[in-house]
């Protein structure tokens, strides 16, 4: 694992925001693509205060998400609808840069419609990927023994194992096009799964975060010290 150990949860988020700031003053689109979950959502309000909401240049910028549940922007469940509660509603970004899935519609018609506003993507290279990761060892909606690291899609319907709750996922093959992959993981929950991910470097190990890597560019790990509290 390349990783870098952050005291706490918010010193890692103040990193990762510094560097939206970075990519934003490169004069061109930037295609980002954001996580759900407790630590993000501390990212998304850092960047909602200064300075960060003013030193970014958030026209540069265009957002997407690793996947997202389906339901409407207003379900306390939706990682579109995180984003602009926290962020969103606190900045000026034009709509357009805002490439969300549509948790209201019905699940295939999305599946299309994500999948075609996929291909807009330079290349189908995001520059950068931030994902998050269970301790079940999931990323996005990739869980563990259902998914098909080899799909060729660019998006996949996927199902919660235990709820049975559908999302529409990012697939593996696509994630791993990316030109930066960043895995932020916080809290001691994280600790035993990242040691063994970092001490057992097997191909087979089934969980994605453990092995949904870019394929061309860096893949990196931000921890809080409590999540690398048991790495060597």
């Amino acid at each position: 694992m390349n990783y870098q150990v952050f005291e706490n949860a918010q010193a890692a988020v103040e990193k990762i925001a510094q560097e939206f700031v970075t990519y934003s003053e490169q004069g061109r689109p930037v295609h980002i693509s954001l996580s759900g979950g407790s630590t993000p959502k501390l990212l998304f309000k850092t960047l909602s205060t200064s300075p960060f909401n003013t030193q970014v240049q958030w026209n540069n910028l265009h957002f997407w998400w690793g996947d997202d549940r389906m339901v409407a922007p207003n379900d306390p469940e939706s990682n579109y609808g995180e984003v602009q509660k926290l962020l969103f509603d606190h900045i000026q970004i034009p709509k357009e840069n805002i490439h969300r899935i549509r948790g209201e519609n019905e699940v295939n018609d999305e599946l299309s419609r994500f999948s075609d506003e996929l291909k807009t993507v330079p290349n189908g290279e995001f520059d950068w990927i931030i994902l998050g990761m269970g301790t079940d060892g999931h990323t996005a909606s990739l869980f563990p023994h259902q998914t098909d690291f080899a799909d060729e899609k660019l998006a996949v319907i996927a199902k919660h194992p235990d709820t049975g709750q559908l999302r529409i996922s990012k697939t593996a093959k696509l994630i791993a096009q990316a030109k930066r992959i960043t895995y932020l993981v916080t809290g001691g929950a994280k600790a035993e799964i990242l040691k063994e991910i970092n001490e057992n470097t097997s191909a087979l190990l089934p969980y994605p975060a453990a092995r949904i890597k870019s394929n061309n560019g860096i893949t990196e790990w931000y921890l809080d010290a409590e999540a690398a509290a048991l790495l060597k």
